[in-house]
């Protein structure tokens, strides 16, 4: 391919490419859009949210220890 040869780039230009070429087969894209469920998202930021205050609580823990271990 020469310099002057046009390549489909994005998953539009591709699918008009497959259509083009007569391509039996549906065309998928590689990247498809990111999900969009608010529910998976809230819950995931609850999980996270509820590890960060484990973490706190056992880095506060920890500090009390060390500190009850020097006196």
């Amino acid at each position: 391919m020469g310099s002057g040869s046009t390549r489909p780039n994005n998953a539009d230009e591709k699918m008009i490419a497959a259509i083009e070429r007569g391509s039996g087969d549906e065309f998928k894209d590689r990247n498809p859009p990111k999900s969009k469920d608010k529910k998976l998202i809230k819950e995931k930021e609850a999980r996270k949210e509820k590890a960060q205050g484990k973490t706190e609580r056992l880095k506060a823990l920890r500090l009390a220890a060390e500190k009850e271990g020097k006196a």
